[in-house]
C-alpha cells in the first residue's frame, strides 16, 4: 500500500503528519508546539545546562564514557520502538537482555572447551563466538516469537503476555547461570570489542560495538520510513481495524516487531557481555532499570504510547540525552540515588505529558483547520444579530 504520507496518532489522520506536527502545533497553542522536534530541543537544553552547571561535563574523559555507556540502551530501544508503534509494550526486555548475555557467555565456553579451548587457537575463539551468538540472537527470536504469538494471535494484552515473560525468564536465566556470574574462557575477541578504531579525543567512540550498534540503528531506521513494511506498521498502530480493512495482514505486523525487539534485546545483552567479559544473571536489578530507560527515551522520541508514529534515530538521540543528564549529575557530584530519583521523576513525568498529549489530540479528534476561520464568522454573526 503506498501513501504519500504517514498518519500520527490513531483517529487523526491528516493532521498530524509527518514533520508537520510544528505547524500545526503551533496554530493549535496544544502541547503539541514541540511536535516531532522535542527530543532536538530537548538535547540541546540538557548538553548546555550540564556544561554550564558541571565543568568538567564536556572534556575528553567524560563524553566517550557517556556515548559507550548510551549503545546497550539504544540497541534494545530500536526494537521496543517498534513494538510501541504498533500499539504494543514489551516489558520483558530485562529479562531478553539477561538471555542475551548469559547465554552467549555460556555457549562460548561450551563450544571453546569443545573446539580444543587454548590448544585450538584464534579459529577455537571465532568458530565458539560465532556459534554462541547465534544461539543467544535465536533465544532472543523466540522470545519475541512467543510474545507476538501471544499477543496478536492469542489476543492476550501485551501488558500481561511480556509482564509474565519477564517472570519466567527471571527464573530461566538464574537456573541456567546457577545464579552465578559467567565469564568468557578467553579475551581474544573481548579485548578488541571496545578498542577504538583511533585514539584520538572525542573519537574514542568509535570501535567495533559502536560500528554494530549503527550499522542496526540505519538499517531499522530505514526499514521504518522508507520502505512499504514500515508505513503498513504506522497505519497498523494507529488504525488496526482501518489497516487490516486496507489489506494489510496486521497480526504479521505486531509478531515481527516483537520479534526485532526480542533480537535487539538480545543483541544489545551480547554486546555488553562480551565488552565487560562477565555476564549477570540480575542486569538492571539494582540501579536504574534498562526498562525505565528504554521506555522513557522512547517515548520523550516521539514514539506515541497509543502507537502510530515514532522514529528509531530519535529514541536513540533520546537515550543519549537522558545519559547526558545522568553523566552530568555525576559530574556535578550528586551521588547514585540521585540519579535514580532522577530516573524515576523523568520517567513519570513523560508519562504524565504523554497522556496528557492524548488527551489533547482526543478534544480535537474530528476538527477541519480549514473552517476555522469560517466557523469564528458566523459565530460573530450570530452574536451581532441577538
Amino acid at each position: 500500500m503506498s501513501s504519500p504520507s504517514m498518519p500520527g496518532r490513531c483517529g487523526n489522520w491528516g493532521v498530524t503528519m509527518h514533520n508537520k506536527k510544528w505547524t500545526v502545533g503551533l496554530k493549535n497553542g496544544s502541547s503539541l508546539i514541540l511536535g516531532e522536534n522535542r527530543i532536538f530541543i530537548f538535547f540541546l537544553i540538557v548538553m548546555g545546562l550540564m556544561s554550564i552547571l558541571a565543568p568538567t561535563f564536556l572534556g575528553t574523559g567524560n563524553i566517550a564514557p557517556m556515548m559507550k555507556t548510551s549503545l546497550l540502551p539504544i540497541m534494545v530501544a530500536m526494537g521496543f520502538t517498534f513494538v510501541m508503534i504498533s500499539g504494543n509494550f514489551d516489558l520483558s526486555i530485562g529479562s531478553v537482555i539477561n538471555v542475551g548475555a548469559v547465554v552467549v557467555m555460556g555457549e562460548f565456553n561450551q563450544f571453546y572447551d569443545l573446539f580444543g579451548g587454548d590448544s585450538g587457537g584464534n579459529q577455537a575463539v571465532v568458530w565458539a563466538w560465532a556459534i554462541a551468538i547465534l544461539i543467544a540472537l535465536a533465544a532472543g527470536a523466540l522470545v519475541g516469537l512467543i510474545n507476538g504469538l501471544l499477543v496478536a494471535k492469542g489476543k492476550v494484552h501485551s501488558f500481561i503476555v511480556t509482564i509474565g515473560m519477564l517472570i519466567s525468564l527471571s527464573g530461566l536465566v538464574y537456573t541456567y547461570a546457577n545464579g552465578n556470574t559467567i565469564s568468557a574462557e578467553s579475551t581474544s575477541f573481548v579485548d578488541i570489542m571496545d578498542t577504538p578504531f583511533v585514539k584520538i579525543p572525542y573519537l574514542e567512540i568509535f570501535s567495533i560495538r559502536f560500528l554494530i550498534v549503527a550499522v542496526f540503528l540505519v538499517f531499522f531506521e530505514v526499514l521504518l520510513t522508507r520502505t512499504k513494511w514500515g508505513r503498513e506498521l504506522f497505519m497498523v498502530g494507529s488504525n488496526r481495524d482501518a489497516a487490516w480493512q486496507a489489506g494489510i495482514n496486521t497480526d504479521s505486523k505486531v509478531i515481527w516487531s516483537f520479534v526485532f525487539s526480542g533480537v535487539t534485546a538480545a543483541l544489545g545483552g551480547i554486546l555488553f557481555s562480551i565488552s565487560m567479559n562477565a555476564a549477570v544473571p540480575n542486569y538492571g536489578e539494582r540501579g536504574i532499570n534498562p526498562l525505565m530507560l528504554v521506555m522513557a527515551a522512547t517515548i520523550i522520541g516521539g514514539t506515541a504510547m497509543t502507537g502510530g508514529s515514532g522514529s528509531v534515530f530519535k529514541t536513540a538521540v533520546a537515550v543519549v540525552t537522558i545519559q547526558a543528564l545522568f553523566n552530568g549529575l555525576i559530574s556535578m557530584g550528586l551521588g547514585f540515588d540521585v540519579q535514580v530519583l532522577s530516573a524515576g521523576l523523568l520517567l513519570g513525568a513523560v508519562v504524565l505529558y504523554e497522556a496528557y498529549d492524548i488527551y489533547s489530540k482526543d478534544l480535537r479528534r474530528g476538527e477541519r483547520p480549514a473552517l476555522k476561520a469560517e466557523a469564528e464568522m458566523l459565530k460573530a454573526r450570530a452574536a451581532t444579530k441577538t
